[in-house]
């Protein structure tokens, strides 16, 4: 089965967002990437590297006749008050307003299709961020150590929420 079918059929999602290629913007990615290898991710779910496209995902899934049950959107984040590598929960009202309606090439996904997903669509809609230490203005990739950290810590947070064992 291909990951675009995978993904249409799960009744869970996990998009991992961001672009590996500006530090710790590669966050969502890295947390993609091993949950979908992960021996304890149960068959109802798809973790994806959504990278820069969540955007057109989104926009699919919100296009659907059938919409997964749940979605997580796992991103990096730059929000006052938090610590670089500090793990939090959003909902799509939660998205800061610097956020909104945002389709730039390593930003997060835009918070009106999320809102749609949430109220029209039926979806429970939860955000896993991290506070990012570095997304610089030019390409330089791998993640900071505290980002880096807090990959495995995302993981084993998702596996809970979805009923795995971890």
């Amino acid at each position: 089965m291909s990951e675009r079918s995978r993904l249409v059929a799960a009744s869970v999602v996990i998009l991992g967002c961001g672009n590996t290629l500006f530090g710790d913007d590669g966050f969502g990615p890295a947390v993609a990437e091993r949950l979908a290898a992960h021996e304890s991710l149960p068959a109802h779910v798809c973790a994806v590297d959504a990278g820069t496209a969540v955007s057109d995902l989104l926009f699919d899934m919100v296009l659907q006749a059938e919409k997964p049950e749940a979605l997580f959107i796992v991103d990096a984040l730059q929000v006052s008050g938090r610590h670089p590598g500090e793990l939090f929960w959003l909902s799509p009202q939660d998205v800061p307003s610097a956020k909104r309606a945002d389709f730039l090439m390593h930003q997060f996904p835009s918070a009106d299709l999320l809102r749609e997903l949430a109220e029209e669509g039926g979806v429970r809609v939860s955000i896993l961020a991290v506070q990012a230490a570095v997304v610089p203005d030019h390409v330089a990739p791998g993640l900071s150590p505290p980002v880096a950290e807090a990959v495995p810590r995302a993981v084993e947070l998702l596996l809970r929420r979805v009923g795995a064992n971890p």
